[in-house]
């Protein structure tokens, strides 16, 4: 019987290669915990380096595997991915015990699923690199950045609306809409890439100013995150090799704050807001990170036909002039259920259930910890997106017949937050402050706040002054909603304050009460038959109540409690008492800990606040 020498067929579908990879490391664990016992029951050898030395066998173990049962594995360069193999399982094992502390100490994850967590996610980013980068797929003729050999574009050009134009020799992807062939001009950053003068290893970040110049180096030296950037111009960046294969690090982290000063010099400021077009007004919509701008410009979009300007960022004149800054939208799955029915591939939206938790609040919460801990967390947040870059889409691609535009003028500044319902007209200083706020809070991770300083080098009071003034030329309002619909108030305030009539809105600054938005009818304001409005009950919440749509006046609540006997009325008051206890337990329990309950429990909250209130006081009367 003839015997076959040919190599097996590696698995062609990622899936596959997957459940190989998976099973492989089972393999390997056996082996690991195998290598262990021998080196420290038998030999007993101290069991940190039992563990380290047991480590490089069961590596070992995995490599033989992998190259011959689950990737194509050719002789040429089998060494050098043993290499990058080999220090990838060390260093992602040196870093798990970090990630362990900073979830069972910070966030108080129980041990057992901060365990769970890590060696999952290890799994996952450690396939990612292997398949994406070590034995990269080469049938197309690729090479592992997914570029042909011989062919690798030397530069990218980027004009931004004129203002800003970039030269660099790693590509931006959050600027592709402004990629051009070429510049006439002479480039206003010039971004290059190179280890040169970057050094080696080092125990801990190391950041000088010297000659006009601030260098940034993580531990790693010129094998990590590093950069260089001069001070003086912001004309010439910096970075290290590694950030060319993980360009949005490249962008987000380095480049983009960059440009934010240079549009500074220029006259113009980069705000941290989305911007939408709505019936034919600018509104500029202003929150903290990760509160739901994306998701409002997608509602708004697809719902409401508004167009759409920017999602993150926006580039904005001391006239109120707005131009578009349309960097792709960072999309989770939670997000996607705002454009049903997107054009999306099943891997695509399965792939998103992994990239959106890696790259989540509390992906980057966990990397802030670590940066805390004076590890070198831009270094692995480089080779995170490496292996799983992030879900960036552009806003046509998820909504095919979304208006993209160019420019336009602002009217309103409408700042969103969570909790309970509340619309009320913000002075001027409260709305630049909040702007200024929610500005610097895309901006926390590293290195900004290391070399902050020295990119601003004088030009704070020239950004604050922009702002300030268009501060001064629209009209600013703070929406609360319990239940992240912000989108479905935005065309109502888009056009002003419309309220009905005889309802009087007034400045804070001037009364010292909130305007209210009523979500739930409690203390809306009755007309009568003679166009007199009804005068307010005594039950309203404090500040003046307006409501943004027409509906039927209901019932008030003091007229529905009248007709109870006085026993239901006190048993009606006894039930709302512990409903709002017991909700206002639930609230604690669930306060940052979900996304999507706690503003629910929030409503409700505010609905059976209203209620009883209500009852309380005519009961009293």
């Amino acid at each position: 019987m003839a015997t076959s020498t040919e190599t097996p067929r590696a698995p062609s579908s990622r899936g596959g290669r997957f459940l190989g990879f998976l099973a492989v490391g089972a393999t390997g664990l056996v082996v690991n915990q195998l290598a262990f016992w021998v080196l420290t029951d038998v030999f007993k050898l101290y069991y940190l380096w039992g563990f380290l030395l047991a480590t490089q066998f069961s590596t070992l173990w995995n490599f033989v595997l992998l190259e011959r049962y689950v990737f194509v594995g050719r002789s040429e360069g089998r060494w050098g991915r043993l290499g990058w193999y080999a220090l990838m399982n060390n260093i992602w094992n040196i870093a798990s015990a970090p990630v362990m502390y900073a979830l069972t100490t910070s966030f108080q994850v129980p041990h057992l699923w901060a365990n769970w967590l890590v060696i999952t996610g290890m799994t996952l980013v450690r396939f990612a690199i292997s398949n994406r980068l070590i034995w990269g797929d080469r049938s197309k003729g690729m090479d592992a950045a997914g570029v042909m050999p011989g062919k690798r574009q030397a530069t990218w050009s980027y004009d931004v609306h004129g203002i800003v134009r970039i030269t660099s020799e790693t590509p931006l992807p959050e600027l592709e809409r402004f990629e051009v062939p070429a510049l006439v001009d002479t480039p206003d950053i010039d971004v290059t890439v190179s280890n040169r003068g970057f050094g080696g290893f080092r125990r801990r970040v190391s950041v000088t100013e010297d000659d006009g110049e601030i260098t940034y180096v993580e531990q790693l030296g010129r094998f990590g995150f590093a950069t260089k950037i001069d001070v003086e111009t912001l004309s010439r960046i910096q970075v290290s090799k590694l950030l060319r294969r993980s360009p949005h690090v490249a962008y987000t982290n380095v480049v983009e704050p960059v440009v934010r000063w240079v549009m500074v010099r220029k006259g113009y400021i980069l705000a941290h807001a989305a911007c939408l077009q709505i019936d034919g007004h600018g509104v500029l919509i202003t929150a903290r990170t990760d509160t739901g701008k994306t998701t409002t410009c997608l509602k708004s979009i697809k719902e409401q036909g508004s167009g759409f300007v920017s999602d993150d960022m926006v580039i904005i004149d001391p006239e109120g002039h707005a131009l578009s800054f349309p960097k792709p939208l960072t999309i989770s799955s939670h997000t996607l259920h705002a454009v049903k029915g997107a054009p999306m591939p099943a891997f695509t939206r399965a792939a998103l259930q992994i990239q959106g938790r890696i790259h989540s609040k509390f992906g980057r919460s966990v990397g802030m910890a670590i940066g805390n801990a004076h590890l070198p967390v831009a270094t692995m947040s480089a080779l995170v997106q490496m292996a799983v870059p992030p879900p960036k889409f552009h806003v046509d691609r998820l909504i095919p017949e979304a208006e993209l535009v160019r420019e336009l003028d602002l009217d309103r500044l409408v700042v969103i937050e969570r909790g309970d319902a509340l619309l009320r007209e913000l002075d001027e200083e409260t709305a630049f402050e909040i702007l200024s706020e929610n500005t610097e809070d895309a901006y926390g991770f590293p290195p900004y706040p290391r070399i902050e300083t020295a990119l601003i080098n004088g030009q704070a009071d020239a950004e604050r002054a922009i702002r300030r003034k268009l501060i001064g030329k629209v009209e600013a309002v703070q929406l609360r909603t319990p239940d992240r619909n912000w989108f479905e108030r935005l065309p109502q305030l888009a056009a002003g304050l419309a309220v009905p009539y005889g309802s009087e809105v007034v400045r804070v600054d001037e009364t010292g009460g909130d305007v209210m938005l009523d979500l739930t009818g409690v203390g809306v304001d009755d007309d009568r038959p003679d166009g007199d409005p009804v005068e307010p009950e005594s039950t309203a919440p404090e500040g003046e109540v307006i409501v943004l749509e027409e509906r039927a006046t209901p019932e008030p609540p003091t007229t529905r409690f009248a007709q109870l006997t006085p026993e239901e009325a006190e048993e009606v008051e006894h039930a709302l008492s512990g409903a709002l206890t017991l909700l206002q337990k639930v609230a604690d329990i669930l306060d940052e800990q979900s996304d999507r309950e706690a503003p629910a429990v929030s409503g409700l909250l505010a609905s059976v606040r209203s209620l009883r209130d209500a009852r309380i006081t005519q009961g009293k009367g």
